[in-house]
């Protein structure tokens, strides 16, 4: 019988195997992770720049703060503008109203002047009409003393000049009577404007005191909101200087999670590529032995690489997932995000197990993923996977150790940014973090 030679059918049969394992389902799987894998990749970049700007709680804090004392200084500055304005509206009132006051004053001042000139002009006519009065009186009736005369045998011509001065000496007693009468009028019509003056000057005085009662009080509330500016602007200043030293910290924070997260990346390849090798060489011995036969045990002491017999992983605590692997807003910093992980809610001190069988690769405490264990579990499924344990308040083995599925390897807390007892768990398939709820 035509047989192949054993290398070519070890070749044929090795390719055979990869030719199914493209088909099988488990490459849908990992298609499917790839794909999710790149999308996780393309969301971490586009919020990278948002991990920059609110990475911490400390500067969230600390630009709301910023952001709460720039509004209230802008609000404060717009409130002393505004005051200062209308000091200057009532320093331009008050200097208008002494104008407008010391007018009506000098206007007051003349109207006293000829109110007490007419008034003595009146007591000169009163006085003037009372003596021709007397005189009158005392004289009697002049028209009678030229008749008399007359009949007595005066001069006829004596007796016309005598009528004649009686007649100018009337019309003059009429004029003085008249000038009296109007002088009193005037006088009256003098008082009348004196008071009008004075009522005047009186509600200038007091709209000019209101408007310098108004204009201190402008003046005092100007040089209080000027404090309260200043001390604003020193708030401002210290919130400015507080989130420029938190976001500096930020930037150190995130510069050493990139190195971080670089070194362990570069790290799991290393033991992807590794994990893979051996699985290859693997199946290639065990398609060789089956191909020769099938007979015997594989000589290779070595165990499988998926490290255990059960092909998922367990789940690391007994307790109930509060936050799934997925984008969400970040409890601490605020931000919009891919969450890498599942969370199980349990108490602090709470036992953490392996989800299979392993080695643990490291453990260190990280700022953000607090005390962590990223534990070698082999290949499974075909690819390599990792798991990591985070926010652990303890460890309980060393670096290097070899595990088994249950075995304790730490206990929960809150390490890192969290914000209270939980355990943050990871499954990375060939160095990515894909969803932990479709291997547990």
């Amino acid at each position: 019988m035509f047989s192949l030679p054993r290398t070519a059918l070890t070749a044929a049969l090795l390719s055979a195997a990869l030719v199914a394992g493209l088909t099988a389902p488990s490459f849908a799987d990992k298609k499917h992770d790839l794909e999710q894998q790149k999308k996780e990749a393309n969301s971490r970049a586009r919020d990278a720049q948002k991990d920059l700007d609110a990475s911490t709680k400390q500067f969230a804090d600390a630009a709301a703060a910023l952001k709460e004392a720039e509004a209230k200084l802008g609000a404060a500055q717009t409130t002393l503008d505004q005051t200062r304005g209308k000091v200057v509206v009532a320093e331009a009132f008050d200097a208008e109203m002494q104008g407008k006051l010391e007018k009506s004053q000098s206007d007051l001042r003349s109207a006293r002047k000829q109110l007490a000139k007419g008034e003595e002009q009146l007591v000169s006519s009163e006085k003037s009409v009372e003596e021709f009065a007397v005189q009158d009186y005392l004289e009697g009736d002049r028209g009678l003393r030229a008749v008399s005369g007359l009949l007595q045998g005066e001069d006829p011509a004596a007796y016309g000049e005598k009528v004649s001065l009686n007649g100018a000496v009337s019309d003059d007693q009429v004029a003085t009577m008249q000038r009296l009468e109007a002088s009193r009028v005037i006088l009256k019509l003098k008082r009348q404007k004196v008071q009008k003056l004075r009522d005047k000057v009186k509600v200038q005085r007091a709209e000019a005191a209101a408007n310098l009662v108004e204009k201190k009080q402008l003046e005092v509330a100007a040089e209080q909101q000027t404090a309260v500016v200043a001390n604003l602007v020193t708030a401002r200043q210290g919130a400015a200087d507080t989130a420029a030293t938190a976001r500096a910290e930020d930037e150190r924070l995130l510069q050493e999670f990139q190195a971080e997260s670089n070194r362990l990346e570069t790290e799991l390849q290393k033991v992807v590529a590794e994990e893979l090798r051996k699985e290859r060489e693997r199946a290639a011995r065990e398609a060789a032995r089956k191909a020769a036969g099938g007979g015997g045990q594989d000589d290779d002491p070595e165990p499988p690489a998926t490290g255990d017999s059960g092909g998922t992983l367990s789940r690391p605590v007994s307790g109930p997932i509060t936050s799934p692997y997925g984008m969400r807003v970040h409890p601490i910093t605020g931000v919009y995000k891919l969450h890498d992980g599942m969370d199980f809610g349990v108490p602090c001190g709470t036992p953490v197990r392996a989800a299979a069988t392993g080695t643990i690769l490291q453990q260190y405490f990280n700022g953000a993923y607090g005390n962590r264990i990223i534990l070698n579990n082999g290949v499974k499924r075909g690819v390599s996977v990792v798991t990591t344990y985070n926010h652990l308040s303890r460890f309980a083995l060393k670096a290097g150790a070899k595990v088994q599925r249950g075995q304790v390897i730490g206990y929960s807390g809150t390490t890192g940014y969290s914000t209270g007892c939980h355990l943050h768990f990871m499954v990375l398939t060939n160095g990515s973090t894909v969803n932990p709820a479709g291997w547990l």
